[in-house]
């Protein structure tokens, strides 16, 4: 069945870069021998030369079809003529992540077409910093370098690890129970405020601590979660940290670990409390660097704004977004297929604009 759709598109598309080139030579644009540039779920952009003046460019093919209706395929022509009109007048530094647009229009009532300047790929490891998510361990890697190189974000980061659900009153109330220490509302804040004062301490470049509480058989419990060197390493400090926390808290937490107390809550901080506490840890930090610098939703924008002095692209790029939405924020589309570099200035540029409300920014 996919063949047969496949080869039906197919025969429905031919011809139709010829179709295309009838439209755009009279206006002194021609495509180049390695025409095609991408193809997202709206059309196809293809590289473009102008004869009559020299200058080269990308043309975007927007027929309507399944995934683009009237309404959108108005909508994304209104947003790259505004921004025809109006890009010049936007502050520098939100101007230049927009692309410059030459022309909009429709080659048919059906079929709409913008041309705008030509710009590359963005580098890989910018890419994968800013873009790539969990499923990809490089881009992990990446953004784990640049977190950990940056104390601000470090801190930021740790921050919202250990604000996250573990620490509820059924953790405090199980702590108390097996160091014999009454639990109050009061020892939730201190408790936080001290974890942090501890992993501040290690923003220095100091060893990795070794935590031999949690290792089991040939390798760290962290290699369930994290694959690289960096992530461990971070993941260590911030469960050592928590760990040196405790013990200021609770008098009898050493004891407790050691197993020194009794043999039943010896057996019990090492079954059950501590490499749970270890597991739900690593689990959220896990996921705080997994996550894509630029959000996909505006309801998680919050927790990426931690990373601007880590990720300068990422600040500028979310400023010119806030210009364009104003109150109204949203990320609109913004992903790593739909952002490129502007050639010798290496300024990142959101290429599709379809989603965004640009008219907002002028109300």
């Amino acid at each position: 069945m996919k063949l047969l759709f496949e080869n039906w598109r197919n025969h429905l598309n031919e011809g139709l870069e010829e179709r295309y080139e009838k439209f755009f030579n009279p206006k002194g644009w021609y495509f180049e021998s390695d025409q095609e540039l991408g193809e997202g779920a709206f059309g196809k952009v293809y590289r473009a030369e102008n004869k009559k003046t020299g200058q080269r460019g990308a043309i975007k093919i927007l027929p309507m079809g399944m995934d683009l209706g009237a309404a959108e395929l108005r909508a994304e022509l209104e947003n790259y003529e505004f921004l025809k009109n109006n890009r010049d007048s936007m502050p520098k530094e939100v101007a230049k992540h927009f692309p410059a647009v030459y022309e909009t229009g429709r080659i048919v009532s059906k079929i709409g077409y913008v041309i705008m300047e030509l710009l590359e790929p963005m580098p890989t490891s910018v890419d994968k910093a800013l873009f790539q998510t969990s499923g990809d361990i490089e881009g992990r890697r990446v953004k784990t370098k640049r977190i950990i190189a940056d104390p601000e974000t470090l801190s930021q980061i740790f921050d919202i690890v250990i604000s996250d659900s573990y620490f509820h009153s059924h953790v405090y109330d199980k702590l108390g129970k097996l160091t014999k220490q009454e639990s109050t509302s009061a020892t939730y804040e201190i408790i936080e405020e001290t974890a942090k004062e501890a992993f501040r301490a290690y923003m220095a470049n100091e060893p990795t601590p070794t935590l031999p509480t949690f290792t089991s058989g040939s390798g760290s419990l962290f290699r369930t979660y994290f694959k690289s060197d960096e992530e461990i390493r971070l993941a260590s400090f911030i469960l050592d940290s928590m760990l040196k926390m405790l013990s200021r808290v609770y008098e009898n937490f050493d004891k407790a670990i050691a197993g020194e107390l009794n043999d039943e809550i010896g057996k019990e901080w090492d079954r059950y409390f501590l490499r749970s506490f270890a597991n739900t840890t690593s689990q959220q930090l896990k996921g705080e660097l997994a996550k894509s610098v630029i959000p996909s939703q505006m309801a998680k924008s919050s927790q990426y704004n931690v990373r601007k002095t880590a990720f300068p692209e990422a600040a500028s790029l979310f400023n010119a977004m806030d210009y364009v939405h104003k109150d109204e924020f949203e990320p609109a589309d913004v992903h790593g297929r739909n952002v490129m570099v502007r050639p010798g200035t290496n300024e990142l540029v959101i290429v599709d604009v379809g989603l965004f409300d640009l008219m907002k920014g002028e109300e």
